[in-house]
């Protein structure tokens, strides 16, 4: 082969390497190729975290404003989580008044430097004017509070869950458009875990005797909806607000009335008026987690929900 003949042969094998490294034709297996560094993402809460690190892959760096064991109701994220914070090209969080300190990361930003991803935009909430709203209002026997902006914790429902990671995605193609198809699969794949999880909760939950239960607050009300469960009470009339002895008096009557076996407390608040009740009652007292961190499932979304369901079951199969 003449030398020309050679060039033009390297040269050819060279401009098809860059074309697939850097033209969007890499695989979903590809990750990393090019050497390009992790997109940094930041999300308030585990369970929006553990969805940005299902779908973004080894192509993101994820890291978590609340920690483990936290209410976000009562965090106050301190200067060294908002720097964290204004570093992002992703933020994603839930809304709903969930993290009333967010505005301060939104307005700090020049616009289009950062995708957002406000979970609850959207959504229909518990709790706002509507139809669930009104329901909620005319069902006497519900004893406890509705947020004034909605109830925010809607990533308990495994069905809007699969919305707010079709939305992270949506962000990360936004701000990395090259890896397109490899967001695409890895969404694809843990949509199908999702809907799977779905069709669990909803096949054990239809044998259960008991249908409603009494929360330490309303954290697992749109599980409820989703699912025909009554949250027939919360202890905790509003984050970090102590309740009333007569409100206590009136969820221990609630308990006795329904025959309620447990009453279901949550690790990131503190578990003394659960157990008050409880002594009270007559009844046990079980663990529901919202946000995850423990060791028993660590930051897996749909390890939490597993655990979830079966301490559910144990109360009210």
């Amino acid at each position: 082969m003449k030398a020309t003949g050679l060039h033009m042969l390297i040269k050819t094998y060279l401009a098809i390497i860059l074309l697939m490294a850097f033209g969007g034709g890499l695989s979903p297996a590809s990750g990393l190729a090019g050497g390009s560094e992790k997109i940094p993402v930041i999300a308030s809460i585990l369970p929006l975290a553990d969805f940005c690190r299902q779908v973004g892959g080894e192509r993101v760096d994820v890291q978590v404003l609340i920690p483990p064991g936290a209410s976000p109701h009562v965090f106050e994220p301190p200067p060294s989580v908002m720097t964290k914070a204004f570093q992002a090209r992703v933020f994603v969080y839930v809304g709903a008044g969930l993290e009333p300190w967010a505005s301060k990361i939104l307005h700090s930003r020049e616009p289009g430097k950062v995708a957002v991803v406000e979970a609850a935009q959207g959504i229909p909430l518990i709790g706002e004017i509507g139809e669930h709203a009104a329901e909620q209002s005319q069902e006497k026997e519900h004893l406890g509070h509705r947020h004034e902006a909605g109830n925010p914790h809607i990533w308990l429902d495994p069905v809007l869950a699969q919305d707010i990671c079709r939305r992270i995605a949506a962000a990360l193609i936004r701000v990395d458009p090259g890896h397109r198809f490899f967001y695409e699969a890895r969404l694809g794949d843990y949509l199908t875990e999702l809907a799977a999880l779905d069709r669990d909760i909803m096949e054990q939950v239809k044998t259960w005797r008991i249908r409603g239960f009494i929360s330490f607050h309303p954290a697992f009300s749109y599980f409820a909806r989703r699912y025909g469960l009554k949250e027939m009470g919360v202890m905790e009339l509003a984050p970090g607000r102590e309740p009333t002895p007569r409100h206590l008096q009136e969820i221990v009557a609630a308990i006795r009335n329904y025959g309620f076996r447990v009453v279901f407390a949550e690790p990131q608040l503190n578990p003394r008026v659960a157990q008050v009740v409880a002594r009270e009652a007559g009844v046990k007292v079980l663990m529901l987690d919202p946000l995850g961190g423990r060791p028993l499932y660590g930051d897996d979304y749909l390890k939490l929900m597993r655990y979830n369901l079966a301490t559910m079951e144990e109360a009210m199969k």
